[in-house]
C-alpha cells in the first residue's frame, strides 16, 4: 500500500503515524512522509488577503525561503526516522506549495498515486486554524481515502509546546 503521510512535526502528526501502526500493516506499506512549506511571497499574499497588514519583504527573501525550506526538509526526515520506527518504509518528502497546504498535500499525493493519505487532524498551522482546518480541506478535495487521526489533548499541549521550541531552536 503506497501511504502519504502528511507531517507538520506537531503531536497529531506523531499520533497519526502511531495510531496508523494498529490499523495497517506495517510489512505491507510504503511511501512518503510529506512536509509542506510555504515560500515567503506565499505567506504574503495570503496576509495582503485576507486584510492582515502586509508583511515586511526582507531584500532577500531568498534566503528566508531557504531557510524554510531546510527546516521542511528537518521535519520530514523527522518524520520518516518516526515512521521508519514504527515499521513503516517510507522516504523523506518536501515540498514548497505555490496557494495553500491542503492543495499541495492533495496534489502530493495525486503525483504519488497514493492509496490513503495519513494525517494529524490538529498541526502547527498557525491563523490557517483561524480560516480551515487542513485536515478538513484535504478530506474534502482528495479522491483518496485520507485517514485524519486526532491527538489526545494533552499530547497536542505539549507536542505544540515541543515545536515551538524546535522552531525557536532553529531559527
Amino acid at each position: 500500500m503506497n501511504v502519504l503521510f502528511a507531517y507538520d512535526g506537531s503531536a497529531s502528526a506523531d499520533a497519526a503515524i502511531e495510531t496508523a501502526t494498529t490499523i495497517l500493516d506495517s510489512d505491507e506499506v510504503h511511501g512518503v512522509v510529506l512536509a509542506v512549506w510555504e515560500p515567503l511571497i506565499v505567506q504574503a499574499l495570503r496576509a495582503e488577503k485576507f486584510g492582515s497588514p502586509s508583511l515586511p519583504m526582507p531584500f532577500d527573501g531568498g534566503a528566508e525561503d531557504t531557510a524554510m525550506q531546510e527546516h521542511a526538509r528537518q521535519i520530514a526526515e523527522h518524520g520518516a526516522r518516526v515512521a521508519g520506527e514504527a515499521g513503516f518504509d517510507v522516504r523523506p518528502l518536501w515540498i514548497s506549495d505555490d496557494h495553500d497546504i491542503a492543495r499541495a498535500i492533495v496534489e502530493g499525493a495525486a503525483e504519488l498515486d497514493a492509496d490513503l493519505i495519513v494525517m494529524g487532524a490538529r498541526g502547527l498551522t498557525g491563523i490557517r486554524a483561524l480560516l480551515g482546518s487542513v485536515s478538513r480541506r484535504v478530506v474534502q478535495d482528495a479522491h483518496r481515502p485520507v485517514l485524519v487521526i486526532p491527538a489526545s489533548d494533552e499530547s497536542e499541549t505539549s507536542g505544540a509546546t515541543a515545536a515551538a521550541a524546535s522552531l525557536s531552536a532553529n531559527d
